[in-house]
């Protein structure tokens, strides 16, 4: 189990234009794909056609759901917008169950202000659990998100965010691994019946 692969997908949740956290999941992405016996890919909420006349695994997209029973962990970049999270984030989240449970999951949250996102992160948080996902105790926060980036959208204190991101994976990837193990070698079914 030490040498298998995981697959870590970045999920950036928000649909809107000119979105700074979309920096944000470049930069994960690109920190996550460095590692070794790691894959990851981006998923850009924006993408994926969702209706909005129904909620749920209902309206399961099944791409993101085949994705989703593949990972082994998840990224989800979401900013704060008014103390919570996007609402199309949540709706997407939504559309799956089965396919997060035992599943960790490191969140990171985006924000204008000086918080980093945390507010967001603490409103994720229960939502996390309902959907059956495991998170990690380290979150990732990126504050004053628009002083961050240079104009082509790198990291301009990239020796910092790389050690805040090495601690953040570390974590992540330990969790994924035991949880997969868990999930392929421990039944959760009662063998002893009396």
């Amino acid at each position: 189990m030490p040498n298998s692969s995981l697959f870590i997908p970045v999920i950036l949740g928000t649909p809107r234009q000119g979105r700074q956290s979309e920096h944000v999941a470049k930069f994960i992405v690109e920190q996550v794909a460095a590692r070794d016996r790691l894959e990851t890919e981006l998923i850009d909420i924006r993408n994926i056609a969702i209706a909005n006349d129904d909620a749920g695994e209902s309206l399961k997209d099944p791409q993101f759901s085949a994705t989703m029973e593949r990972a082994d962990g998840l990224i989800i970049v979401t900013p704060e917008y008014n103390h919570g999270y996007p609402g199309l984030l949540k709706h997407i989240l939504d559309t799956c169950l089965k396919e997060y449970i035992h599943k960790a999951v490191g969140l990171c949250g985006v924000s204008a202000g000086p918080f980093g996102g945390t507010r967001v992160i603490q409103n994720l948080l229960p939502v996390m659990r309902e959907l059956g996902l495991v998170t990690i105790f380290y979150d990732l926060n990126f504050s004053n998100v628009q002083k961050l980036f240079d104009e082509s959208g790198d990291l301009i204190d990239k020796p910092t965010y790389i050690r805040r991101m090495d601690r953040f994976m570390d974590e992540l990837v330990w969790m994924s691994s035991v949880l997969k193990y868990g999930r392929q070698e421990v039944s959760l079914e009662n063998k002893d019946s009396n």
